[in-house]
């Protein structure tokens, strides 16, 4: 991530939004591994995740490619990677390793057998001109895949009023900020931009029932972003509520026994030719 890029992270740098990205990997990790053995991630291979925050991915890629394999993950934030570097430490892998860097300004001595990343490009300002500047670290016959949301598929089954509204104010927010709620399905494209030919894409849904991670997910997402919501004219705190936002969920899910399905977390890869 760009120095340009990380100030612009809609979602804001609270402990709430540290917390909700606890909830969020909760949720989607291994539906993240899933994707990731889908993408072509195997045993032994040695992989490069960028942007890795406190190292979910990263954990992730390791328990894929084993130990005979490696992975490096990046990001510019030293506190994150602490994290990183604890949540390793407490697993069982001890094929993961973890760097502080300034995309793309990146110096790594032989390729990679695999650039990973999840969430990431949403929040870059210019994510084919990174992804065009990443792909030097892969060697010929590597994978480039890259996991990110498709945020407006969220929903409840059968619908709920109160959840519908909540994901319309994310993404409206979203938007407000010049962030593409539907990055997930542009992910494609965007690997097609960047000279990587014929991607491939797979699709993972988290759920929960009534009162939920994925309930609480959705009302946290909404607390994140509430300033911009504000700011833009999107919605006011009275509106919003946010603190009883996750008990009016809960409550209107339980009347109607609704499932509630996430933001779809899409998987796009292709090999470097």
């Amino acid at each position: 991530m760009t120095e340009k890029d990380s100030s612009s992270y809609v979602m804001g740098n609270t402990s709430e939004e540290a917390d909700r990205l606890g909830i969020q990997a909760s949720l989607y990790d291994r539906h993240t591994e899933y994707l990731l053995r889908t993408a072509g991630l195997r045993e032994g291979m040695r992989v490069l995740d960028i942007g890795c925050g406190t190292g979910e991915v990263s954990l992730a890629a390791a328990r894929v490619v084993g130990p005979s394999g490696h992975v490096l993950g990046v990001d510019m934030d030293h506190g994150v990677l602490e994290r990183a570097r604890e949540n390793a430490a407490s697993s069982s892998y001890r094929n993961v390793v973890f760097e502080q860097a300034m995309l793309p300004d990146l110096e790594i001595p032989e390729p990679f057998d695999a650039l990973v990343g999840r969430l990431i490009l949403i929040h870059l300002d210019d994510p084919v001109g990174t992804l065009k500047s990443l792909t030097r670290f892969v060697r010929p016959g590597g994978v480039v895949t890259f996991q990110d949301f498709n945020i407006s598929r969220t929903r409840a089954v059968p619908a709920v009023p109160v959840v519908t509204e909540s994901v319309g104010w994310i993404c409206a927010a979203l938007r407000e900020g010049r962030r593409d709620p539907e990055m997930g399905e542009q992910l494609a494209g965007v690997l097609r931009l960047s000279g990587l030919s014929d991607p491939s894409v797979a699709v993972a849904v988290p759920t929960g029932g009534p009162d939920s991670a994925a309930v609480t997910l959705i009302a946290e997402s909404t607390r994140s972003l509430l300033p911009v919501m504000e700011r833009g004219g999107i919605a006011t705190a009275e509106e919003v509520d946010i603190d009883t936002l996750r008990t009016r969920m809960v409550r209107a899910c339980t009347e109607v026994q609704a499932t509630v399905y996430v933001p779809e977390l899409v998987a796009a890869w292709a090999e470097v030719r």
